[in-house]
């Protein structure tokens, strides 16, 4: 059987070599900028997730006094954080280091600035050994505000607060509007 050759050439077209490359060329610059904006992106989740974290931990370390019946603290520093338990006997704050609690390292530089409010009973002392937050074993916390800046990632800020009775959460506001 023979087949018309001016039938089977109006049929059997195909892709030429650089119709194919032009395909590919633009497919490979569709996903460079959809790489591009996931991974600007992805730094903003990685660092609400940080912010997340610090919220657990704070929780953690209220529930911690409660259980143990114990004063909790949390030295907030410029740069990074750290909790401490009381230690009634010795009358001093000792640092807890033990995972969960432990300092998490970041590839970012972070700025905490830490706000305590006046309450009544407060103890007005200009201390260094006193932790800027105080987790009281009845699961009150002293009313404070903090509030986190990354260096890289400029105009995000996240704001952890409490009244002293409610749940710390972190909520990220928007400093670039």
């Amino acid at each position: 059987m023979l087949v018309n050759s001016s039938f089977a050439q109006k049929f059997a077209r195909g892709f030429t070599l650089i119709e194919i490359l032009v395909v590919m060329l633009v497919i490979g610059i569709a996903v460079g900028v959809i790489g591009f904006s996931f991974s600007a992106s992805n730094s903003y989740y990685s660092a609400n997730a940080y912010a997340q974290r610090i919220a657990q931990r704070i929780e953690m370390a209220r529930d911690r006094a409660i259980q143990s019946n114990s004063e909790w603290g949390m030295f907030v520093d410029e740069g990074d954080y750290r909790f401490a338990n009381f230690d009634p006997i010795n009358g001093e704050w000792f640092d807890y280091t033990s995972k969960p609690f432990n300092s998490e390292k970041t590839k970012y530089t972070l700025n905490f600035k830490v706000t305590v409010e006046d309450y009544p009973g407060q103890v007005d002392s200009d201390d260094e050994e006193l932790p800027d937050l105080i987790f009281f074993s009845s699961g009150e916390v002293s009313p404070f505000e903090l509030d986190l800046n990354i260096d890289e990632l400029p105009g995000a800020t996240w704001k952890f607060q409490s009244d002293g009775f409610s749940q710390v959460r972190a909520q990220q506001i928007d400093n670039s509007l």
